[in-house]
């Protein structure tokens, strides 16, 4: 979710920068459809109907769509930002994989946002309540975007990563234009008296 603010924060500083959004519209993503793919079906998984239906499936399809989102990610470490976007990804999967397929979060976060130390038990869940047998509980869901702020959630120093990559990504593709109207046109000489 923090990605989420990461675009409105990468773009004012874009802006304030000097930079153009229609910059943006000109980056080459490679396989970005893969990732697009892998995130969407993320999204669907958490639904209520498909996360009912996946059962003990629904840890090794979460770290599958989060492997495929990874690979994209390393087709395009050219990109500004790309790198805090696969180091904070990274992160989240080890967590992931030492856990049995879910996201470890700390029952403080969880009341701090529920109000209650629980997470529904009847479906498919990417997130399971840390405890004394959790692996790196330190990458895991540790901190929270309370309500009533909007999309409040529970969020681990890799989402803070991804969320700074993401601006990252914005403003710097975004300031490229001004960098490039800076520079003096190729094969111009300056004239000397």
């Amino acid at each position: 979710m923090l990605l989420l603010y990461a675009i409105p924060v990468g773009i004012f500083i874009g802006l304030a920068g000097g930079g153009r959004l229609s910059e943006l519209a000109g980056v080459r993503i490679r396989f970005w459809p893969l990732a697009l793919g892998g995130l969407v079906f993320q999204l669907s998984l958490f639904s209520p109907p498909v996360a009912s239906a996946v059962g003990i499936w629904g840890p090794v399809l979460y770290v599958g769509s989060t492997l495929v989102v990874l690979l994209a990610l390393l087709a395009n470490l050219g990109q500004p930002g790309f790198r805090l976007i696969l180091y904070g990804s990274t992160l989240n999967l080890v967590a992931i994989l030492l856990n049995g397929g879910q996201m470890p979060a700390t029952a403080e976060a969880i009341a701090a946002l529920n109000g209650l130390a629980q997470l529904p038990a009847e479906a498919f869940s990417n997130s399971a309540l840390a405890g004394p047998t959790t692996h790196f509980a330190i990458l895991g869901d540790v901190f929270v975007l309370p309500r009533p702020i909007p999309f409040a959630n529970v969020f681990s120093i890799g989402d803070v990563l991804i969320g700074i990559g993401g601006v990252v990504f914005i403003g710097r593709t975004m300031a490229a234009a001004s960098r490039s109207s800076a520079q003096p046109a190729s094969g111009a000489h300056t004239a000397h008296a």
